[in-house]
C-alpha cells in the first residue's frame, strides 16, 4: 500500500508532535489531580463553614503551552497553566471565619504537595483570604495561588491558580 504524499506529511506532522510533548515535561500529579472543591469539601466541616447547597459549583480551564529559547539542555521549556474554582450557597445563619477556612486549606494543600514529593521553596499570604506555595518536584517547578472572596452575602468562592515549568 502506498501512502499519498499529503498522509505522509500528515503523520511526519502527527509523530513530531508526540516527540515534542513527550520532550516536555509533564505537569505533576499535584497539578494533574488538584481540584478546589475536593479540597474545600475536604477542610469546610474543619473549619466551622459548610455549604448549604453546592450552587455554582467548579468552573476553570486548562492550558499548557511550549516555548522555546531554553538554556541548557537544548530541550525547550514548557509550562503548563490553569485555573480552578468552587462557588457555594452560605447557610444563612452562617458567619463564616475566612481565617479559620483558609488557615486549613493552607495546611491541606501543604500535606498534599509533600504527599506528591513536592519540595516547597516559599509560601506566604496574599491577603486575608489567601495565600501562594511555590515549589519544585524533579525537574518542575510550580506555584500554587488560592483566594477566595464572598459573592454578596449568600455566595463564598474559592480559586486557584496554578502553572508548573519545566524541561
Amino acid at each position: 500500500m502506498r501512502l499519498s504524499r499529503l498522509m505522509k506529511h500528515r503523520i511526519s506532522i502527527v509523530i513530531g508532535v508526540a516527540f515534542f510533548c513527550a520532550a516536555c515535561a509533564h505537569p505533576t500529579s499535584f497539578y494533574s489531580k488538584f481540584s478546589v472543591r475536593e479540597l474545600v469539601e475536604r477542610n469546610q466541616t474543619a473549619a466551622g463553614f459548610k455549604c448549604d447547597v453546592p450552587g455554582g459549583g467548579g468552573g476553570g480551564g486548562n492550558g499548557i503551552s511550549s516555548s522555546s529559547g531554553g538554556l541548557g539542555d537544548g530541550r525547550p521549556p514548557c509550562s503548563a497553566q490553569r485555573s480552578d474554582s468552587f462557588s457555594c450557597a452560605l447557610k444563612s445563619e452562617e458567619n463564616l471565619d475566612e481565617q479559620r477556612l483558609f488557615a486549613a486549606l493552607k495546611d491541606d494543600t501543604e500535606r498534599v504537595l509533600r504527599a506528591n514529593g513536592a519540595q516547597i521553596s516559599e509560601s506566604g499570604s496574599t491577603r486575608p483570604a489567601g495565600f501562594y506555595f511555590a515549589y519544585t518536584a524533579g525537574n518542575v517547578r510550580g506555584r500554587v495561588q488560592i483566594s477566595g472572596s464572598r459573592i454578596g452575602n449568600q455566595y463564598y468562592d474559592v480559586h486557584a491558580d496554578l502553572e508548573e515549568q519545566g524541561h
